[in-house]
């Protein structure tokens, strides 16, 4: 095993300077507006907006928490992230194009669009604290947590020369040119990082002797066994997943969360597309690179890792130690990169997202409504670098990132099913969307802290259905949202007719069947999906030939589904 060495710094160091000046170059242009500095001026095409959305969601600590999925419960454990794939088809068929069409900053700017009254001011300002400050420091901590075990495993020197340097320089460049510089270097680090993550799978599985070795060495370890490599769990009393936790990933988790109808980093990016079409292209770009490309090279760094450090207490310890244990230097210096340029992806992301919350949501809206762009672009900056410290402060209490990854989820979990019927159902109002993250935060933290050994499927459920029957019950015991409030809603976004009729009969819309579209374009989604994500995992580690025949149906459903969208 060797460590960096001055090959691999260099390479590091030419790539930090060129994400630099490429992240300032647009200071200018973002200066001109909040909405030029948090949503590009809504003029991103759909090629980078899905690369950047993919960039963000790719990171530094997801590679690392799905190689604790596998060490722990084998390939099946990956479910806890395929579930999301099904959140976010049902965010591009459905989400995508009502988000562009609302015309907002944020996404918690729409519910004065959505709901009346004082309660909707007062949920505003409560969303932009809840998803402003309070996720996003959260999940920046787990991020910087992320970068420091990465440089652990891979190098001697004190990690914090090499993580504040990186932060500082995130912080000056998104600072300078917002929304522009993030999405910009997104693209360029979304493909250095994708690439070093292949690189490393075949390295790795070269190292163990190739895939026929490593399936043998799976099979016989006392660490895995005959079923680690099942991409279904076997549904026996001594499965690695539990059929129980399995279910709760595919029927309940995909939308018991907080990026139901899309999450607000996604959001922040169907809001900067040049039009709907472009939004929901953008998505369905994100979907496939995400959740299809790049999460199988993990996949197998992970089996190889389980193999090649068998008893390892840390196993989010495997993708860095394996880094250093089967890279030649240089190329070692460019995976670095790649993970480098992942964790600047999702900081950058979350500090200008952020700063989005507290100024459109919080600042400009309830403390300082009348003044210059200028003034409100060096609040932004200032929000950048409060946010920032808090996130350090945070990072400091958290030791596992996959475990932070489960608990941030749960805490929002109860509050999911609120965030998409809103879409659906005219009788949501804000006290429907109060009470559902109110029970869901309060029930998650309760479990987390005194029933700390349940299973997370069962932490989910009990907060899921507690945070339900909160939610519904207020609704019906509260007044429902002002009627041209509704119809003003309705006329912004046109939802599906369903839910709406008696909204959409006092207007002079026509009724449309988007919700029926949606539903069945979902279900070819699904279907390409799973087709193409298990034809490349056949592909690699069982049969060629199944392999090829999924791929190739699953690009055939793709294309029926986009030759009858019209975009």
């Amino acid at each position: 095993m060797s460590y960096l060495n001055n090959l691999d710094y260099s390479i590091i160091l030419i790539y930090l300077v060129i994400i630099f000046f490429l992240g300032i170059y647009f200071t200018k242009k973002a200066s001109n507006s909040v909405e030029d500095f948090f949503i590009g001026g809504r003029t991103m095409p759909w090629w980078l907006l899905g690369v950047s959305m993919a960039a963000t969601n790719f990171s530094i600590d997801t590679p690392i928490a799905v190689t604790k999925f596998v060490a722990s419960e084998g390939i099946g454990g990956v479910w806890f992230m395929w579930s999301s794939a099904i959140s976010a088809i049902m965010v591009t068929f459905f989400f995508s194009k009502l988000w562009r069409r609302s015309e907002v900053i944020t996404d918690a700017q729409i519910i004065e669009e959505r709901y009346s009254g004082q309660s909707a001011k007062a949920l505003r300002l409560f969303k932009g604290l809840y998803f402003g400050v309070l996720f996003n420091v959260f999940i920046m901590g787990w991020v910087f947590l992320s970068l420091s075990k990465v440089m652990a495993g891979i190098t001697t020197i004190d990690i914090d020369y090499i993580l504040w340097p990186t932060i500082l320089l995130v912080f000056i460049y998104s600072t300078a040119s917002g929304f522009y510089g993030v999405v910009i270097t997104d693209f360029l680090q979304y493909f250095v990082a994708l690439i070093g993550s292949i690189l490393l799978a075949y390295f790795s599985v070269q190292y163990v002797g190739g895939i026929d070795s490593l399936i043998i060495k799976l099979e016989g370890s006392s660490s895995a066994g005959p079923n680690f490599i099942n991409f279904l769990p076997s549904f026996e009393d001594n499965s690695l997943l539990p059929l129980s936790v399995f279910l709760v990933y595919i029927l309940v988790q995909w939308w018991a969360h907080k990026y139901s109808d899309g999450g607000g980093k996604h959001i922040q990016r169907l809001l900067s597309a040049k039009n709907e079409n472009e939004a929901f292209k953008g998505s369905a770009l994100f979907t496939v690179l995400t959740y299809v490309f790049q999460i199988w090279p993990w996949i197998i760094t992970a089996l190889c890792g389980v193999i090649v450090f068998q008893g390892i207490s840390d196993t989010e310890m495997i993708y860095p130690r394996m880094m250093v244990e089967v890279l030649p230097h240089g190329l070692l210096g460019l995976v670095v990169v790649g993970l480098i340029g992942a964790f600047m992806s999702t900081i950058d992301t979350h500090l200008n997202l952020g700063a989005s919350y507290v100024v459109n949501d919080i600042y400009k809206r309830f403390l300082v409504k009348e003044q210059t762009a200028k003034h409100y672009i060096l609040i932004s900056r200032l929000s950048m670098a409060v946010l920032l410290l808090l996130a350090v402060i945070i990072s400091k209490n958290l030791d596992s990132v996959a475990g932070a990854w489960k608990f941030l989820l749960t805490f929002a979990s109860g509050a999911g099913l609120t965030w998409v019927i809103r879409w659906f159902w005219w009788r949501v109002n804000a006290w429907t969307e109060f009470s559902g993250m109110i029970a869901s935060g309060v029930t998650a933290s309760y479990i987390h802290y005194y029933y700390p050994d349940w299973l997370y499927s069962q932490k989910l459920l009990v907060t899921v259905s507690i945070s339900t029957a909160v939610w519904i019950t207020v609704t019906l015991l509260t007044k429902p949202v002002k009627r041209e409030v509704l119809i003003d809603f309705v006329k912004l976004v046109k939802p599906g007719y369903w839910g709406w009729k008696d909204v959409y009969q006092q207007t002079d819309i026509e009724p449309h069947n988007f919700l029926s579209n949606g539903l069945k374009l979902s279900a070819l989604g699904l279907i390409a999906f799973f087709a193409l994500n298990f034809g490349i995992g056949f592909l690699i580690l069982k049969s060629t030939m199944v392999g090829i025949v999924l791929i190739l149906s699953g690009c055939f459903v793709g294309y029926k589904i986009f030759s009858s969208v019209k975009t």
